[in-house]
């Protein structure tokens, strides 16, 4: 395995000894003839690691609930922007965002440029992006409607994982109540007194 699948499939090990309710909420794997495929009308070329991230996995099955526990979403926490979890999408959905958004905006690049890609998502109203034809990219999030936001927040998609691999193995995350969900529904967020052995992990990865 190469250091990034080493590093997701550090992350999805974490989850698995943090949280004995965890179950395994994402899709198996793609082959490159596969994500060939399902990439063939788009007008670029994604670069090597998203190949590598989606023959690991297909983003996130459509599970549910899962005897009365909602899964986990945490492969692509985004708390240095906003405490939110962006869900990641398999190769199948980022194609048909990215489809939709070029239907709605004939790809404006006042709006979206035509080489953004998708590669995760929350509630459609904030994205992380590669950009096609960059071998590798770097990561941008994106919040609808709020192109100020629309910024650089990781040097490539191994710098990303990485960051939130050393926060796993360092006990930044924690298992808490989810306030705004139903009853025993439990989320994974940063310890808010951990904020600046965060950030210094961030800069090593992203300097």
């Amino acid at each position: 395995m190469s250091e990034l699948t080493d590093e997701l499939q550090y992350i999805l090990n974490w989850l698995k000894s943090t949280n004995h309710d965890f179950f395994d909420c994402y899709n198996p794997g793609l082959t490159r003839q596969q994500i060939d495929e399902i990439t063939k009308d788009l007008p670029f070329r994604l670069s090597e690691e998203v190949y590598e991230l989606y023959q690991w996995r297909n983003g996130t099955a459509d599970l549910g609930y899962n005897n009365g526990y909602l899964p986990l979403y945490f492969l692509f926490p985004e708390q240095l922007r906003a405490n939110v979890i962006c869900s990641f999408c398999s190769l199948q959905d980022s194609v048909y965002i990215y489809k939709s958004i070029g239907k709605a905006t004939n790809y404006d690049d006042a709006y979206w440029n035509q080489k953004w890609f998708p590669i995760a998502e929350y509630e459609t109203k904030r994205r992380l992006y590669v950009v096609g034809d960059l071998d590798p990219s770097p990561v941008y999030l994106w919040d609808v409607g709020c192109l100020e936001d629309s910024v650089r927040i990781y040097k490539n998609l191994i710098s990303m994982i990485s960051v939130i691999a050393e926060c796993c193995e360092f006990g930044l995350y924690q298992l808490i109540p989810d306030e705004d969900g139903e009853e025993d529904d439990m989320i994974i967020r940063i310890d808010q007194e951990k904020l600046e052995l965060e950030k210094e992990i961030y800069l090593k990865y992203n300097s």
